[in-house]
C-alpha cells in the first residue's frame, strides 16, 4: 500500500512529537497546554468519552462519565502531543481558513473458528482462519469562513467497492441552529451504521445493518436544532461510484429526528441519553444502485427503511438498543441490544451484543463471517443465507488511548436458520481480535 502524502507529513512530525511527550513526562511541560484534535462531534453516546453538540447545536466539552484510571491519565500525557500534531494549522483570526487537520483510521481484524451446518455434506462446513486490513482511511478536515467545515476521507482497504473516496462533504452553518451539508456522505439509517468507523466497539456491524444500510452517495441534508431536539431532511442520488457519484435516477429521500439529554441520574451519576428515528424512502425501488449497497445476487431492493432506537451512558454503564424494519420484495426486520461496562474507567471496557433478524421470505437474510462479514467488503456474495438469525457476542476492549488506540478481543456465537428453504441450521463459534488506531 502506497503512503498518502498526509501520512508522510505525519511521519516527519514524529520526532517533534516524541520530544514534547518526554517534556510532559519529565514535568517540563503541562499536558493541559497541549491541544489535541477533538473526537468527531457525531461519535456515539455508547463510547463514553466523546465530544458532542448539545441541544442548541453548540459543541460542549467531552462527556466524562467517570473518573479515568491512572493508566488513562498517563496515556494522555504520553500520546496527546502526538495527536496534537495532526492539527497542521490553526488560526482563529484568519478570515479564510481557521483550521486544517489530518484524519486517519487503520484497523486490522482477525477471526478463528468453525462453521457447522446440519447437512454434513454442505460446503458451509469449514474452518475460518482470516486476518485482514479491515480499514485503512486517510483524510483531512478544514474549517473555513467561520461557518463551513469540509471533510474528506479516502478508503484504501478492502478487495471490493470500499476502495476510493468514502466521504467528501461540506457543512455550512446557515443560522446558529441550522445548517446544510452537501457532497458524498453517509445517509441516515441504522444506529450502528451511524457510528463512525473509528468509534465502533466491535469491528463488524450486525448482519441486518450491513444488509440494508445504503452506500455513501451524493446528497444534500438540511439540519436544525431546537432545544434538545435535532431534525434532518435530505436527498441522495441513486448512483453508486467508488469515487464521485453523479445525479442519477430519482434517488432516496432521507429524514431523521433525535432527542438528546445530558444530566444526572437520581444517584447523582452523570447520565446522557439519546433517542432517534430515521426513515429512508427509495424512489428508485429495484433500480437503485445504493440500496442495497452490495452486489449479492440474491438481494432485492428496499422501498422503505425505518430505524429507531436509544442509547444511554450512566457512569461506567452504557446501553444501545435498535429496531430496524426494511420493506420491499423481501421484508426484513431485527433488533440489536448492546450493553457495555467500564471495568477500568477509560481503559478496559466489556462489550456485549445480541442481534436478531427475521424475514418472511426464504434466503432473504444473508451475511458472512470473520473480517469480511459485510457483503460490501467482500464484494461477491455472502457465505450463507436463511430466514432467521441470532448472534451473541461478548468481549473486552483495551483502550490504550481513549477510542484512538484500541485492542479488542471477543467471542461470537451465531445461529442461522433456513426453515423456509433447506430446513437446516448453520452455527458458528469464532474468536475475534483486532487492533485499531485513529486520529
Amino acid at each position: 500500500m502506497k503512503l498518502h502524502p498526509s501520512a508522510i507529513l505525519l511521519l516527519l512530525a514524529l520526532p517533534a512529537m516524541a520530544n514534547e511527550a518526554l517534556d510532559i513526562l519529565e514535568g517540563k511541560k503541562d499536558a493541559a497546554d497541549v491541544t489535541v484534535t477533538p473526537l468527531a462531534e457525531d461519535a456515539p453516546v455508547l463510547s463514553g468519552a466523546v465530544g458532542a453538540a448539545n441541544g442548541d447545536g453548540k459543541v460542549v466539552k467531552p462527556y466524562k462519565p467517570m473518573v479515568p484510571s491512572d493508566f488513562s491519565v498517563k496515556s494522555h500525557a504520553l500520546f496527546d502531543p502526538y495527536w496534537a500534531r495532526t492539527t497542521l494549522y490553526k488560526d482563529d483570526q484568519n478570515p479564510y481558513v481557521q483550521e486544517f487537520s489530518l484524519t486517519g483510521l487503520f484497523e486490522a481484524s482477525a477471526a478463528w473458528g468453525s462453521i457447522d451446518n446440519d447437512n454434513k455434506a454442505s460446503a458451509l462446513n469449514q474452518n475460518i482462519n482470516e486476518v485482514e486490513m479491515r480499514r485503512a482511511q486517510l483524510g483531512a478536515r478544514m474549517k473555513a469562513f467561520y461557518r463551513t467545515e469540509v471533510t474528506g476521507v479516502v478508503e484504501m482497504a478492502g478487495p471490493s467497492r470500499m476502495n476510493g473516496i468514502q466521504t467528501i462533504k461540506a457543512r455550512t452553518e446557515i443560522t446558529e441552529n441550522t445548517g446544510v451539508t452537501f457532497g458524498k456522505f453517509r445517509p441516515l439509517s441504522t444506529m450502528e451504521n451511524g457510528i463512525p468507523d473509528a468509534d465502533l466497539l466491535i469491528s463488524e456491524r450486525s448482519l441486518l445493518s450491513n444488509m440494508v444500510a445504503p452506500a455513501d452517495s451524493l446528497g444534500v441534508m438540511f439540519d436544525g436544532t431546537s432545544g434538545d431536539w435535532t431534525y434532518q431532511l435530505g436527498w441522495f442520488s441513486g448512483d453508486f461510484s467508488d469515487n464521485l457519484p453523479g445525479v442519477k435516477n430519482d434517488g432516496i429521500i432521507n429524514a431523521g429526528i433525535s432527542y438528546e439529554k445530558t444530566g444526572k441520574a437520581e444517584s447523582g451519576a452523570p447520565l446522557r441519553s439519546r433517542w432517534y428515528l430515521n426513515y429512508i424512502h427509495n424512489l428508485d425501488q429495484d433500480g437503485s444502485e445504493i440500496l442495497p449497497r452490495h452486489r449479492y445476487a440474491g438481494a432485492s431492493g428496499y422501498s422503505d427503511i425505518f430505524s429507531t432506537g436509544f442509547s444511554i451512558q450512566q457512569d461506567r454503564f452504557g446501553f444501545l438498543g435498535d429496531f430496524t424494519l426494511a420493506r420491499g420484495d423481501n421484508n426484513a426486520w431485527g433488533i440489536t441490544l448492546m450493553p457495555t461496562y467500564w471495568v477500568m474507567p477509560g481503559t478496559i471496557q466489556l462489550v456485549g451484543r445480541y442481534h436478531y433478524a427475521d424475514t418472511d421470505k426464504k434466503d432473504a437474510l444473508y451475511g458472512g463471517y470473520g473480517p469480511g462479514a459485510d457483503p460490501f467488503y467482500e464484494g461477491d456474495g455472502p457465505i450463507v443465507s436463511g430466514d432467521e438469525y441470532h448472534s451473541f457476542y461478548m468481549g473486552a476492549n483495551v483502550h490504550v488511548y481513549e477510542n484512538r488506540m484500541i485492542i479488542s478481543n471477543g467471542l461470537e456465537y451465531t445461529l442461522f436458520r433456513d426453515d423456509l428453504d433447506s430446513e437446516t441450521d448453520t452455527s458458528s463459534l469464532m474468536w475475534q481480535t483486532g487492533a485499531k488506531l485513529s486520529f
